[in-house]
């Protein structure tokens, strides 16, 4: 095998599969919210009205969309970054942490700039070396609630202003595009190259402002909050049934006020994505998804199943949210350009599962013949990951054991 490959498959007994199987289940979810800003113009890369015609089918996903995916699966994702944060500088130490976010802050900068203007990876890689930096890991699981409860109240803060200026003074609603303006998105995001770059270039300031303001504090709370669960336990034993139900139903009651809302306003504000009581809903359906994952084990057969096919998914969630990008960018903008900003939530929705279906069958094929996936091994690699504290020592003891049976 050549010296670049990544290492062939072995097992990894140290590894919690639970993490793995709701990570895979973040990252596959992930795409069903993300096509639309893929194939859509981004101002209204997560509105139903930029199209004039709207079927009652459209209205209909949209508002299953807001009920049981939107912010759902990225705020899953923050809880797990947060573990992850939390298990590496347990294993190797903050050095190593540091420079694998340091080479994340890259990935992040590249993909951002060249790629897709929606990328997160930049993000959570500042949020978490801001995480590192103030040493939230170290803290007890009371301080990190406390310190999560803190920061995340802080990220409510501009959202609340928002819906306060909605309710006094509200601004004219979004517009669905006339046909010339369509057109020119259209020619825009389908044309030359360095046109799209320009305009990725603001898009991006546009979302700094936005990182500095609300989602630094929200992506913070969601780390510090994932730490803290994995210190209790939880992330091995889940809620219970009825906490589990309970979290889900109060979540889809407040996003369902959401949707009424929408309606009354003509779907013209994108309340889904701004209202501050969405980041609550979001997160109480997260943690609900979340546990029913967990305590599928205590159903063998449908554990088994996670384990074959969601597992290895997590195991690869790099390479997957890359090649997410990467394939849809291809396909709106190069293979079918056709395709951009002309069809239905219903189509979309279709390429998105076709997607997933892809990375399933790629995942568990790949997954056969290496340990992890080629961009995991590559960030590895970069980042220079030294031997783990615990085989360390591991290896230690048994060199004392030998020279003292010597």
């Amino acid at each position: 095998m050549p010296a670049a490959s990544p290492p062939l498959m072995n097992s990894n007994p140290s590894r919690l599969v639970q993490l793995d199987i709701i990570r895979g289940f973040v990252i596959l979810g992930i795409i069903l919210m993300n096509v639309f800003a893929f194939a859509n113009p981004p101002d209204y890369s997560h509105s139903l009205i930029w199209q004039p015609a709207i079927s009652a089918l459209d209205i209909g996903l949209y508002n299953l969309q807001t009920l049981l995916f939107s912010g759902r699966f990225l705020t899953l994702f923050n809880l797990l970054f947060g573990v992850s944060l939390l298990l590496i500088v347990e294993k190797y130490g903050e050095r190593y942490l540091r420079r694998r976010l340091n080479w994340l802050v890259v990935v992040g900068l590249l993909h951002i700039s060249f790629i897709w203007f929606g990328d997160i990876l930049l993000w959570y890689a500042v949020t978490g070396l801001l995480v590192l930096k103030q040493g939230y890991h170290k803290l007890d699981t009371a301080a990190l609630w406390r310190k999560g409860a803190m920061l995340f109240t802080i990220s409510l803060i501009m959202p609340a202003i928002y819906s306060v200026y909605l309710l006094l003074s509200p601004p004219p609603p979004l517009q669905p595009l006339d046909a010339e303006v369509l057109l020119a998105q259209q020619l825009l995001w389908t044309g030359p190259y360095l046109a799209q770059l320009t305009e990725q270039l603001w898009l991006n300031l546009i979302m700094l402002i936005g990182f500095v303001m609300t989602l630094y504090w929200l992506m913070a709370a969601l780390m510090v909050f994932g730490m803290a669960l994995y210190k209790s336990g939880w992330f091995s034993q889940g809620y219970s049934r009825r906490i589990t139900i309970l979290l889900f139903l109060t979540s889809l009651a407040i996003s369902g006020s959401t949707a009424v809302l929408d309606h009354l306003t003509g779907y013209g504000y994108d309340l889904a994505v701004s209202l501050p009581w969405e980041q609550i809903s979001a997160l109480l359906m997260a943690l609900a998804f979340a546990s029913v994952l967990i305590n599928a084990r205590q159903q063998p057969a449908l554990y088994q199943g996670l384990q074959r096919w969601l597992a290895p998914c997590g195991r690869m969630a790099f390479t997957l949210y890359l090649s997410q990008s990467l394939l849809m960018v291809l396909l709106f903008k190069v293979i079918k350009p056709d395709w951009f900003a002309s069809l239905d939530r219903l189509s979309l929705l279709g390429i998105a599962i076709a997607t997933i279906m892809l990375q399933l069958l790629f995942c568990r094929w790949y997954l056969q013949h290496f340990a992890q996936g080629p961009l995991e091994w590559l960030w590895r690699r970069l980042s220079q990951q030294p031997v783990a504290a615990a085989d360390t020592s591991e290896a230690n003891t048994n060199t004392t054991k030998d020279i003292e049976h010597k």
